[in-house]
């Protein structure tokens, strides 16, 4: 019991103690205490505590498209769109990679970034006009790309493409590839 609340009370004062040093005594009677302080006259061992891992908060997509009432409009973008995979393209993938490209103009601004989703969920972003989504299931999908400021509210939003990503199955026969030589002969 004295363990799981050692956990629990590390646990919720891990924004505390983030990136700091933290101190392990073994008292006489065999229980453990974690300090931030040395104690004088005992034997410590020292503990240096990782960063922890964050995550931004969850959004649905609705309130990610949600413009702020009243904001004063910033310049838009001339161009966002994605370029690739093209609208109702259909490909092989046995690995599951889809690379995403992004057409930008003019080139973003300091402070923004860009932000994609896949089927309405954001995967990630950040300042590069190209990403690669992995380990995509079979199926078919949609990715969007939207521009968000420093604040997160949404300067712009691309065009929404639909793609399907096909693998082979164990319950249907394998796609037979064949080779054509170039040139004549």
């Amino acid at each position: 019991m004295k363990r799981l609340t050692l956990i629990v009370c590390l646990m919720s004062a891990g924004a505390i103690i983030q990136a700091q040093t933290v101190y392990k005594v073994i008292q006489p009677d065999g229980t453990v205490e974690f300090t931030d302080s040395p104690p004088a006259g005992e034997a410590a061992q020292r503990i240096e505590v990782a960063p922890l891992n964050t995550l931004p908060p969850l959004v649905s997509p609705r309130d990610a498209f949600d413009d702020q009432p009243g904001a004063p409009a910033k310049a838009a973008y001339s161009e966002f769109r994605i370029t690739s995979p093209k609208n109702d393209s259909s490909f092989w993938e046995t690995s599951g990679n889809v690379n995403v490209d992004v057409s930008l103009a003019p080139s973003l601004r300091s402070g923004d970034k860009i932000e994609v989703l896949l089927d309405g969920r954001s995967v990630g972003g950040g300042r590069s006009t190209a990403i690669t989504l992995t380990a995509m299931d079979r199926g078919t999908h949609s990715v969007q790309a939207v521009i968000k400021d420093a604040s997160g509210k949404v300067l712009a939003r691309s065009n929404t493409v639909s793609f399907t990503v096909q693998k082979g199955s164990l319950l249907s026969p394998q796609r037979r590839h064949v080779v054509t030589p170039h040139g004549g002969g």
